[in-house]
């Protein structure tokens, strides 16, 4: 066996023997210095709009019927930010008009449309949105026709 032979053998039964030993203090590692974290999650939780305040027009026309709504505003206590309103406009069950805006304030229109016989129910609803997420509509139902007031307050 050479000289050189000796040698290798004798760094690699060093190493061997170093690494049993060494490489087990590192798991009974330990920190000292503790930190508060930096970053804390919370919950967001999306309402119902409630106390929805605004005004509307019942128009007509000839032989032609239509709403102009404003919500000039509501309650939302508590809701995260980023929200988005999503505002629709229903004629009986069609949609009319809608509206997504990030502010409570929103104006709509049916636009004229065929009057027909007796009274006409609208219905306004604002849906709370946040990404994926929506909280449970708010619905108000407006009714136009001869006996009934031609505007009002929501």
């Amino acid at each position: 066996m050479s000289r050189s032979d000796t040698l290798r053998r004798a760094v690699s039964l060093t190493l061997a023997v170093l690494c049993f030993l060494v490489v087990p203090q590192l798991a009974f590692a330990k920190f000292t210095a503790s930190k508060a974290p930096s970053m804390q999650v919370g919950v967001a939780k999306l309402v119902t709009p409630s106390a929805v305040t605004g005004s509307y027009s019942c128009r007509t026309g000839f032989f032609t019927e239509g709403l102009d709504l404003s919500v000039t505003g509501f309650s939302d206590n508590g809701q995260p930010a980023d929200v988005s309103y999503v505002s629709t406009l229903y004629r009986g069950t069609t949609q009319r008009a809608t509206k997504t805006s990030t502010s409570e304030a929103v104006t709509l229109s049916t636009g004229l449309q065929l009057i027909d016989a007796g009274n006409t129910s609208y219905r306004l609803t604002i849906v709370t949105k946040l990404g994926g997420w929506t909280a449970p509509e708010y619905s108000k139902t407006i009714s136009c026709g001869i006996n009934l007031p031609s505007n009002g307050s929501l």
